[in-house]
């Protein structure tokens, strides 16, 4: 590919994802070559004239393989734009969805110019948090994963998006024990909610990629809504508000884990219309 135009790189991009049956082979060529050329998609177009060195072409022919295996363009180029922020991905965090921008706004404008203590449970990529902090910067906010690597990612992010030391992050198992902390305005959490039956007919995209642990809970998809709500009275403050989300046919089995403690429950729907996040104030 030696002497080609951009837009010959391009084209000829599409042609081998395409023949390897990946899905919007064009989408994914231009976020990789982009990627790899540190451009925006935009200036593609604009400067598709112009040639690509051998040493370009180097950096983008194994982006170009690991894609043909089916991996995330997220995580080939190391990063994902969520709600506000930009969020880096890893082997060790979950991919930000568009649906769990939802969760986000729901929580912001809960927020409004309120000054709370907020609790994220599973921050992963920390990228629930940062988004929230970008945005209602006067609030406390505190973050828990179960392991270092996790928790490295998601100070990273926080530095990157501006936030060191603005989010307290903290190694914790919520199976294992409650923190010995102050009670929470707010608790978040997006937690493993796929069922094993569910996970093992995932994309293999998500499956073979993705860390089995943030999509799982190995059971019926409701394992973590349970433990929430059995120490929730430990982290969350009386008429303290819990924001969950949930898989699209979970609203009714999660309203029945939390009716009994929680008052003025809702569920709020995601882009498509399926049911997402859960919203209740504890009695």
């Amino acid at each position: 590919m030696a002497d080609k135009k951009l837009l010959d790189i391009l084209n000829l991009s599409t042609d081998y994802l395409k023949e390897h049956n990946i899905e919007e082979p064009r989408l994914n060529a231009e976020l990789i070559v982009s990627s790899a050329l540190s451009m925006k998609r935009l200036d593609l177009y604009l400067q598709y004239d112009r040639l690509v060195t051998e040493e370009e072409l180097a950096k983008i022919r194994p982006l170009l393989k690991r894609s043909s295996f089916n991996e995330p363009v997220q995580y080939i180029k190391g990063e994902k734009d969520f709600y506000n922020v930009r969020i880096m991905v890893n082997e060790h965090t979950l991919i930000p969805r568009n649906d769990t921008e939802i969760l986000v706004e729901e929580v912001i404008k809960y927020l409004s110019d309120k000054n709370l203590r907020i609790l994220d449970i599973g921050t992963g990529s920390g990228c629930i948090p940062i988004a929230i902090a970008k945005e209602c910067p006067n609030n406390l906010f505190f973050a828990s994963d179960i392991s270092n690597e996790i928790l490295d990612t998601a100070r990273k992010n926080a530095d990157i998006n501006e936030l060191s030391g603005k989010i307290k992050f903290f190694k914790w198992d919520l199976f294992r024990n409650a923190p010995s902390r102050s009670l929470h305005d707010i608790v978040i959490s997006n937690p493993p909610y796929i069922s094993l039956k569910d996970y093992n007919g995932l994309d293999p995209k998500v499956k073979d990629h993705e860390p089995r642990t943030a999509l799982t809970d190995e059971g019926d998809g409701l394992k973590f809504y349970r433990r929430i709500n059995e120490i929730i009275e430990k982290i969350l403050q009386p008429d303290g508000m819990l924001f969950l989300e949930i898989g699209f046919e979970q609203a009714e089995p999660v309203k029945n884990i939390f009716k009994d403690k929680f008052k003025d429950i809702k569920i709020i729907r995601d882009y498509g219309g399926n049911d997402r996040v859960f919203i209740g104030s504890l009695k």
